[in-house]
C-alpha cells in the first residue's frame, strides 16, 4: 500500500493558515450581530475542577445578556454535557465549553507523566471536530460548526491549561481553522525551568501563538522558586502575545492563598463588572477593585475579547508562528516514547504493558492485557490507513488473532477494520509493518482506535509487541507529487515524463511507457 506521511498531506493546510484574515470582532455581541464560541482549559488540579472554571463561563454568558449555553466535558463519556444554572438561554448563538482534564493535570498514576499536556490538546481538538453531545442537552443536538466562520473562537488557559489550548490550537492551525482569540492566564508549563526547588520535568511545551490565531493576550506574575515561593507557581511572558505582567504584592492582598490562582480571579473581575463579583470560590472585594485594578477594570482583560466588545481596540501585534508540519500526528505517541501512557490512557484510551527494549519503548499485549486503546481522535476526510509495525514474542505455537478495530464515538460497538487481522502464527519475532485501510464511514469524524490480541479458541496464550502506531493519508492513484491531491501539478510531471519511462512514477499503469492511458488515470482519480 502507497502512503505518505501525514505531515507531508498538511503542508496546503498549513500555508493558508499563514493567510488566514481575522475575522471582524467587536460591536453588540448582545445583539447576536456575530455568534462566538469560548473553550476554558484550568490547570493543575488534584481534584474535580468545578466552581471557578464553571464560574467564569456563567460570567461570560452573562456578559452576552444570557443568549446561550455553557458545556462541560466529561472524560469518561465524551460527551459536552449541558451545565444547568448557568444563566443562559440554552442556544447556540454563544456557547461557552470547559474542558475537563483533572485525571492527568496533576501527574497520573499510569505511565510517567510526560506529555500529558500534549495528549490532552490532541483529545480536545478531537472533541471541538467531532464532538459527541448529551442527548439530554437543552441545546443543539451537536456542536460540529463550533469552530466555523463567521463565529469568533476564543481559547482560556490557566497555568498548565494554557498548554493544552496551545496544542489544541496547533492543530487547528495545520486544518487551517482560524481562531480569533488565545488568553492565557499565568502559563505554567511543567518542564524543569520554572520554580527551583520543585521544577519537575513533565515535558510541557511552552505555549504558543501559532498563526491562526488573530490576536492573543497573557497575565501572568511571578515569585521565584524555594521552599515556599515554590509551591506558588510562576507564570511567565509569551512571545508574539500582548503581555500583562500583575503585580504579586498586589495580589497578595487577599481572596486565594496562592497568587497563582489569583489569576483567573483577576480575569474574572473583567469579565463580571459588577462591584463585588465571585467565581463561586472567592469573591472580588472594594478594596481588590482599588488595587488590583488602580486604572479602572471595565477596559482590561476580557474587554479586548470578541463578547467584550474591545476587540476593534486591541494592541497590534506581530504575525503568530507558522505549525510545523508533522507536529500533531492523527495518532499521538504511537511509538509510546519515554515510556509514556500519554495518548493512550484518559479520553476514551487505554494501554496495557508498556516496557522498554534496549532504548526503545513499546506496548506489549498478553493474557493480561490484551486491549490497546487509543484516546479519542479526530481522523480528516481523507482516505486514511493505519499502520502497525509488530512482532511474536516466543515460540509457543497459538491460533490467536491480532486485530484493529475502529469506533466512532457514535457507535455503541466497534466495527472492525476490514483486512486488518494477522494470526499471531504467521507474525515475524523481529517488528514488520501491517497496515490497512480505514474505511470511508469513519473520515473527517472522531473516532477510538484499538489493537486487541484475541483468543481464537481456548483463550489467550500469545504474547506479542506493538510499536509505532501511525495513521497516515493514502496516496490516491496518480498523486505524483505526494500533496494529498491529483491535480495540474501532476498532469505536469506526468506530462514532463513523456514516453519510454519504465519504473518511472509517471507511468501509473506499469507498461513502460508514459502516454494517454496514464493521463486517463490522471483524469479518472481528479481531485482539485
Amino acid at each position: 500500500m502507497a502512503t505518505r506521511s501525514f505531515s507531508q498531506a498538511l503542508a496546503v493546510s498549513a500555508v493558508s493558515a499563514m493567510l488566514l484574515v481575522s475575522l471582524p470582532v467587536g460591536g453588540d455581541a448582545e445583539g447576536g450581530r456575530m455568534p462566538t464560541t469560548t473553550v476554558i482549559v484550568h490547570g493543575y488540579s488534584p481534584d474535580e475542577k468545578g466552581a471557578w472554571v464553571e464560574g467564569l463561563a456563567g460570567a461570560i454568558i452573562g456578559r452576552t445578556g444570557g443568549v446561550g449555553s455553557v458545556y462541560r466535558y466529561t472524560d469518561a463519556s465524551g460527551a459536552w454535557k449541558l451545565v444547568p444554572g448557568a444563566d443562559g438561554d440554552g442556544s447556540s448563538q454563544h456557547v461557552v465549553l470547559i474542558f475537563n482534564w483533572v485525571p492527568e493535570s496533576d501527574g497520573p498514576d499510569a505511565g510517567p507523566n510526560w506529555n500529558y499536556a500534549q495528549a490532552a490538546g490532541d483529545a480536545l481538538y478531537a472533541m471541538l471536530r467531532d464532538p459527541a453531545y448529551d442527548s439530554s442537552a437543552a441545546g443543539p443536538d451537536d456542536l460540529v460548526g463550533a469552530l466555523e466562520s463567521p463565529r469568533a473562537v476564543h481559547f482560556i488557559g490557566h497555568s498548565r491549561g494554557a498548554c493544552v489550548i496551545s496544542e489544541a490550537i496547533r492543530r487547528l492551525a495545520l486544518a487551517g481553522i482560524p481562531v480569533d482569540q488565545m488568553t492565557t492566564h499565568d502559563p505554567h508549563p511543567v518542564n524543569g525551568t520554572l520554580d527551583a526547588r520543585y521544577d519537575f520535568d513533565w515535558g510541557d511545551p511552552v505555549p504558543v501563538r501559532w498563526s491562526n490565531v488573530a490576536w492573543a493576550d497573557n497575565y501572568w506574575r511571578a515569585d521565584g522558586g524555594g521552599l515556599f515561593s515554590g509551591l506558588d507557581f510562576d507564570g511567565i511572558p509569551l512571545e508574539h502575545v500582548y503581555n500583562t505582567h500583575l503585580i504579586e504584592s498586589a495580589l497578595n492582598c487577599c481572596a486565594y492563598f496562592f497568587a497563582h490562582s489569583d489569576v483567573h480571579l483577576w480575569y474574572h473581575g473583567t469579565v463580571d463588572l459588577s462591584p463585588t463579583p465571585s467565581d463561586g470560590e472567592q469573591t472580588t472585594t472594594a478594596q481588590m477593585r482599588a488595587t488590583w485594578w488602580p486604572e479602572g477594570y471595565s477596559q482590561k482583560g476580557f474587554f479586548y475579547s470578541a463578547i467584550g466588545g474591545g476587540a476593534a481596540q486591541r494592541p497590534a501585534l506581530g504575525a503568530g508562528v507558522l505549525a510545523p508540519i508533522g507536529s500533531a500526528p492523527i495518532i499521538y505517541n504511537g511509538a509510546f516514547e519515554q515510556g509514556s501512557h500519554a495518548g493512550w490512557s484518559h479520553h476514551g484510551g487505554t494501554a496495557g504493558s508498556i516496557i522498554e527494549g534496549g532504548s526503545n519503548w513499546f506496548a506489549r499485549l498478553g493474557s493480561s492485557n490484551p486491549l490497546l486503546v487509543h484516546n479519542r481522535a479526530f481522523l480528516t476526510g481523507q482516505p486514511l490507513a493505519i499502520s502497525v509495525r509488530v512482532r511474536r514474542v516466543g515460540t509457543t505455537p497459538s491460533d490467536d488473532i491480532v486485530r484493529v478495530a475502529i469506533q466512532r464515538e457514535d457507535d455503541p460497538q466497534p466495527v472492525m477494520l476490514p483486512l486488518a487481522a494477522w494470526p499471531v502464527s504467521a507474525l515475524s519475532m523481529s517488528f514488520e509493518s501491517v497496515a490497512a485501510s480505514i474505511p470511508s464511514e469513519f473520515l473527517g469524524r472522531t473516532a477510538r482506535l484499538s489493537i486487541v490480541l484475541d483468543g481464537a479458541s481456548e483463550g489467550i496464550n500469545a504474547t506479542i509487541d506493538i510499536d509505532d502506531i501511525a495513521v497516515e493519508i493514502e496516496a490516491a492513484l496518480g498523486d505524483l507529487n505526494g500533496d494529498g491531491f491529483v491535480n495540474g501539478a501532476d498532469l505536469a510531471i506526468l506530462l514532463g515524463s513523456w514516453g519510454p519511462c519504465a519504473g518511472c512514477p509517471a507511468d501509473i499503469n506499469g507498461d513502460g511507457v508514459v502516454d494517454g492511458a496514464d493521463i486517463a488515470i490522471v483524469l479518472g482519480n481528479w481531485t482539485v
